[in-house]
């Protein structure tokens, strides 16, 4: 209960008027293994593989609050994938933004439901079954990328998973 009450008060202040991130440059590879470190369920954290480029840029982040949308993903990833399976977290740098990709085995989630598990206390169809939950963890990563200028989505791999991915801007270049 009181994990649910946290929850509701979170996305209560994320949605407030005043709700501005307090934004830093951050590589994404140091969130994602902040997020990763973050995890309460420590022989978890082992099934999680991180991918990356060679040279990654900076994006704009609330460090505390991309942290909890990158938990998220990565607890969604391992709770709804095949047990003792792999969850892949790739890092791609594009020209204008930063794209981490979560990717599991397992449950695959409908394409009608797939814009809306973003959506408040929506839960698509075989998730109660494998997991509680509030549906309340995707509609709170939605509103962090949001207020980041970012994006958000879900996309199958085929029918042997998901990939939720988020995209951040690339921070501007200061002037040297």
């Amino acid at each position: 209960m009181n994990d649910l009450a946290s929850r509701l008060l979170g996305a209560a202040k994320l949605d407030s008027a005043d709700f501005k991130p307090q934004c830093e440059p951050e590589l994404c590879s140091s969130l994602v293994m902040a997020a990763i470190q973050s995890l309460e369920a420590s022989p978890c954290r082992g099934r999680c593989r991180v991918h990356g480029p060679a040279h990654e840029t900076l994006v704009l982040a609330d460090r505390q609050l991309i942290v909890t949308a990158l938990a998220q993903l990565v607890d969604n990833a391992l709770k709804y994938s095949v047990p003792e399976s792999l969850v892949d977290i790739e890092v791609v740098v594009g020209d204008t933004e930063v794209t981490v990709t979560v990717r599991n085995q397992g449950l695959v989630i409908a394409p009608a439901d797939r814009e809306r598990i973003f959506e408040r206390f929506y839960r698509a169809a075989g998730t109660a079954q494998r997991s509680a939950g509030t549906g309340l963890g995707l509609a709170i990563v939605k509103r962090i990328v949001e207020a980041h200028h970012g994006r958000v989505w879900a996309e199958s791999d085929g029918d042997a998973g998901m990939a939720f991915s988020v995209a951040l801007p690339i921070a501007p270049r200061r002037p040297q």
